[in-house]
């Protein structure tokens, strides 16, 4: 019996590790564009989309970025991590938005990492 619950145990934590699916990391597709309906004295609204380009369903809760608003000479002057939500199918994609502390008249493009 023992051995019996300590196989299912092993591979109900097999099973759940499968369902998590691949590295975020290495199955999203990342992109940044600045939301030009928001506008603040203070910064910049980005829009992150993350879109999944495996096979296999991917935990976005566990896909951290991070956006940087960069100015004309190529400078990051101002940066915000952030992340996804629940779990994001095959194909799927999720989008996000993050406010990144910046001089907004200075922001010449951003960039998400």
């Amino acid at each position: 019996m023992r051995i019996l619950c300590a196989a299912s145990v092993l591979v109900l934590g097999l099973a759940a590790a499968a369902a998590a699916g691949a590295n975020p990391k290495d199955c999203l597709d990342l992109s940044a564009s600045q939301d030009s309906d928001v506008s603040s004295p203070t910064g910049v609204q980005v829009t992150v989309t993350g879109r999944n380009h495996c096979a296999d369903s991917v935990d976005s809760s566990r896909a951290w970025f991070t956006v940087h608003a960069i100015d004309r000479g190529n400078h990051v002057i101002g940066s915000q991590s952030g992340r996804f939500g629940p779990l994001l199918a095959p194909g799927g994609s999720a989008e996000t938005r993050v406010f990144v502390v910046c001089d907004p008249d200075k922001v010449g493009s951003v960039r998400v990492e």
